[in-house]
Formats: C-alpha cells, structure tokens, sequence
C-alpha cells in the first residue's frame, strides 16, 4: 500500500475513532414514553384495545412451559448466531434447559437481561383514565432508574394475581420496560456480577460510568454504516436489537400459544419497545445530519465535541416536544390532531420477518435523518440545539419547548416541526402495528402442553 494513501486511512481512522469515543457521554438513549405512542396506535385495532387478559405471574408461566421455553431459548440462540452480526453466545451455563430449575433467576440469566429489577405485576394509566387514589405505585416499586421528565408524570398501578386487565394497558406498560434498566449493567466492565458473566463482553460504546448509557448497544441498531466508520470503528456493529425483537417476539408466540395470553402480551411489549427505538432516526445512525468527511473535518478543526453536543440536545429537543405535543392531543382526546392522527390512522397488518423487517426500517430511519435533523436545527431556539455549550438533559426546560418553539419561529415553526414528527411517527405507526398484530393471530394450540 503506497505510504500516502496509508496514512489518509491511518488519519481518517484515527479521526472516526476521535469522534466515537467523544459519542461515549452521548445520551442518545434519553429518556422517552413509549407508552404515550400505543394508546393512540391500538385506536386503529379496537379487538386489541377492547380485550382483556388475565394477570399472571412469571413463575405459572415459568412452571408450566419450562420445556417449550428450553426449545423456544434454543431457537432463537441458533438463529441469532447465524444471523446477528458480532452475537455473543450465551454461556453454557446460563442456558435453559427441559430440566433447569424454573425461577426468575434462571430464566432472567437465560435471556440476559438484568435480574436486580423488581419486574412486579403492573400498568401504567392512560392519560384519559381517572385519577386513582389506592393501588399506585411509585416510580422506585419499577426501577432503580431516576425517573425522567416523562415518569414524573405517569400513574402506575399494582396488579392483583389472576386481575382482569386490558390488553392495551399491559402491551402499553410492557413497551415502556426495557427502559426501567433491563439492558444496564450486562457487559463486564460495567461493575455487575452478571455482567461478567453473560458473556457480551467490554461495553462497545456509550459512558459505563452513567447510571443509564450501558444500554445503548441494544437500543441502537447501526445497521448501514459507511464503509469507514466500518473499519474505523467496528465495534459499532456490536449492537443487539434485532436479537432483542426476535427473542421476546419468539417468547411471545410460545405465551400466545400455550394458553399464557398476559406473557404473551407482555413480551410482545417488550419487543416493541426496540422496534420503536430503531424508527427514530437518532437510534439508527451516530451522527444524524453528519456524513464522514463533515466528521473527518471536525476532528481536524478540533470541534468534535462541539458537534457530539449539538447531536446530542437536538435528540433530547426533538423527544420533548414530540411528547409534550402528543400528551396534550391525548389529554383532550383531538383525534384531529396531525400528531396523534399520524399515529391512529397508519396502521398496518403485513406479515413480517424479523431481519428483513428490521434492516427495512432501520435504513427508512437513516434515509430520513439529515432531513430531521434539518427541521429541528431550522425551527428550534438556537440555544437548545446549536449552541455547544448548552446542555439540554437536565435543564429543566422540557414542559416548556413547546412554546419556546412558538416564539422563536411561530406558527411556521410549530407547522414545520409538527410535519417532521409526523413523517417519523406515520413510520412507527406502519411498524409497530404490524409488530403489535403478531398477537391477533396467534391461536393456542393443544399440542403445545395444553389440556
């Protein structure tokens, strides 16, 4: 290799690692409300919202299908292995097995996510719903988390073993749960007892030292990265939503199947949360509205960090008002409303594959990343999304965006973000309903342990 053009490829691979390990502090997987996206998608699918289910505890479930789940478990660890990039095998001793012992722990250990969580019987209230003044339970009875701007807000319920419950309130609840820490602390640097021994190794990126950024690696799918940052930072591939999807889409099935419909609903739940998070543009590509040479040449004018931080707050910008926006619609039931029609109106019930559907929507949300970043650079204060040296988490301005984008830009400004969060979220709705309508078709089968 001719000296010259080495050392470009030295310096444009120094330069991308530069940028990723500045990405480290990045909260690019801020908090966000789930929830508050599928009381208007279930609109669209009324045998959903209408239904009930009986509340069950995981270790009935655990019990009664304790082979069905050794072979479902099997399954999907031969698939991912073939088909998820950089997957980590589970460790022997942590698999599930006809004869292991059906506890939380083990199956928590089996399907690697953190055990610490209390994972109780519960939903979370739709906005519309009254006020409760018993059976609440506070944000600490759920996670270990401090709660965001979003979770200060919401209402959650304890459930009763063997309550009646809505589907809605359960798939609802479910697809909120992965961000109360069930991916934080799994990989061996992280200072966890099961992080060492899961098997995923050192954590690829995001800050370890931030009670929430060791999750990032399975809410992020960088599916269609350029060649460079391919080379210059192949641990980027190390991402696992995908083997998310398919591992709680495969446990749902055998819940639906086996007569387990609250399970089945909930781990259904669980895997539309990753589907959500990978619509968003700002989880499917590192830097969105940033190609590699603009990278390179930040590296190179020493404004890298600078250019983190903008991604950054215009991620954390765009969360807030999509919430604010789409909480008040729901609060007055405007079922007019852009933000909220894009939601209700979009649904779809095509049959889906999980690579095939994933790497789809992950390129559609990297497609529409510069675009998005654009809208939100052009009718945002420039303080909260270009100004380096502010910090939008934590600033305590979340209630407020709405209206600080109506005095900076107007009602052109308010139009103009509206439609960038519409085309984002006509993108979940398309997706998420076809994910959510794998529970409608699932029937139980006597040959799978039923009497």
């Amino acid at each position: 290799m001719p000296s010259k053009v080495a050392g470009k490829i030295h310096s444009a691979r120094h330069g991308m690692i530069l940028i990723l390990l500045l990405l480290a502090p990045l909260p690019a997987w801020t908090w966000s409300d789930h929830a508050s996206l599928v009381w208007p998608l279930l609109r669209s699918q009324p045998d959903i919202a209408r239904g009930d289910v009986i509340a069950e505890p995981l270790e009935a479930f655990l019990r009664a299908e304790r082979a069905s789940i050794a072979r479902t478990l099997s399954e999907v660890e031969s698939w991912a292995l073939q088909t998820v990039h950089h997957y980590p095998p589970t460790p022997e001793d942590l698999r599930w097995h006809e004869d292991t012992e059906p506890t939380r722990a083990h199956f928590f250990a089996a399907i690697r996510v953190n055990p610490s969580l209390p994972y109780p019987l519960f939903v979370s209230l739709s906005p519309d719903q009254p006020a409760l003044t018993t059976d609440l339970l506070p944000w600490t009875s759920l996670s270990f988390l401090r709660g965001g701007a979003s979770q200060q807000v919401s209402r959650y319920r304890q459930l009763k073993e063997a309550e009646a419950v809505g589907i809605a309130e359960v798939l609802a609840s479910a697809s909120d749960e992965p961000d109360l820490g069930m991916d934080i602390g799994l990989f061996e640097d992280n200072g966890t007892d099961f992080g060492e021994r899961y098997g995923f190794g050192s954590q690829p990126f995001g800050n370890p030292n931030l009670d929430y950024g060791s999750q990032a690696p399975f809410h992020m799918g960088f599916y269609h990265l350029d060649w460079l940052t391919r080379a210059a930072q192949p641990d980027l591939l190390r991402t696992y939503p995908l083997w998310r999807v398919a591992l709680y889409g495969e446990l749902a099935e055998l819940a639906f199947r086996t007569g387990h419909p609250y399970w089945g609903w909930r781990f259904l739940g669980w895997g539309l949360h990753y589907v959500g998070d990978l619509t968003q543009p700002y989880h499917a590509i590192p830097l969105p509205g940033v190609d590699t040479a603009g990278a390179l040449w930040s590296v190179i004018l020493g404004r890298t960090g600078d250019m983190v931080q903008r991604v950054s707050n215009r991620h954390g910008v765009i969360e807030s008002y999509q919430y604010q926006r789409l909480m008040r619609a729901l609060r007055e039931e405007d079922w007019t409303d852009p933000i909220l029609s894009a939601i209700a109106d979009h649904a779809d019930d095509e049959p889906l594959d999980y690579e095939p559907f994933i790497m789809a929507l992950t390129a559609d949300s990297v497609a529409a990343a510069a675009d998005f970043d654009q809208a939100i650079a052009m009718f945002v204060p420039p303080r909260f999304v270009t100004d380096p040296r502010f910090e939008w988490t934590g600033s305590g301005m979340e209630p407020e965006i709405v209206s600080r984008v109506r005095d900076y830009s107007g009602k052109a400004g308010i139009a103009g973000l509206d439609t960038a969060v519409v085309s984002q979220l006509r993108r979940f709705s398309e997706v998420a309903s076809r994910w959510i309508a794998r529970g409608g078709v699932i029937t139980p089968r006597k040959d799978d342990g039923q009497p």
